[in-house]
């Protein structure tokens, strides 16, 4: 009866040590196993605006680091093209007008 209780024990406390690490690991230092920053500030990746094409594909306007991706999404994958945003045309366009 001693040793079904000290195994009995032993499996509680070894369970309860798991969960406990467990707990501290999500609490304190997630971010360390899965590669993010907590409070990273702004995040790197915005989604503007989705548009269907047809019932199967669709365009797709993001932001990553401060310049704009638009994809095309559909069942074979993507194709991606960028652009420049408009604002920053209009300004360069100021810039140049105003030069010698």
């Amino acid at each position: 009866m001693e040793h079904l209780f000290s195994a009995v024990s032993g499996l509680f406390l070894v369970l309860g040590l798991f969960f406990l690490f467990a707990w501290l690991l999500k609490r304190y230092g997630g971010h360390m196993l899965t590669g993010t920053m907590r409070n990273a500030g702004k995040p790197q990746i915005e989604l503007l605006d989705v548009r269907p094409v047809d019932p199967k594909n669709r365009l797709v306007l993001v932001r990553c680091r401060g310049r704009e991706y638009l994809l095309g999404v559909g069942e074979s994958g993507f194709a991606v093209d960028s652009y420049p945003v408009l604002g920053d045309d209009a300004e360069k366009r100021r810039e140049n007008s105003h030069a010698p």
